[in-house]
């Protein structure tokens, strides 16, 4: 797989997966030692079939890219951004009032 990966995570701090910083990926579900993500648009009139499924150590074993849409680069990038962000705010020692899900 040639394929940028990138672990983010959704506004309700599930996880979820960029690729090529175009395409989101949210888990859909967990078995015992795969997990299942679904592309966004699942759920769109154009009914999105991609998944990728994962390991246990977040390796790729299946990706199914079969897209009916175009990637959307600056939502994924977005994405990416608040992840980093939250990131470093749950890191700092520095007590800000902010609540990371609400970013």
């Amino acid at each position: 797989m040639d394929d940028q990966l990138e672990i983010s995570e959704t506004n309700k701090e599930k996880n979820q997966i960029i690729v090529n910083r175009k395409y989101k990926f949210n888990l859909w579900y967990i078995t015992n030692n795969t997990k299942i993500f679904q592309c966004t648009k699942y759920k769109t009139v154009k009914k999105c079939k991609s998944y990728i499924i994962l390991n246990d150590n977040n390796k790729v074993i299946k990706y199914k890219n079969k897209h009916t849409h175009p990637g959307k680069e600056y939502d994924a990038s977005v994405s990416i951004v608040k992840h980093k962000m939250k990131n470093e705010i749950r890191k700092t020692s520095i007590p800000f009032d902010i609540n990371p899900k609400h970013i």
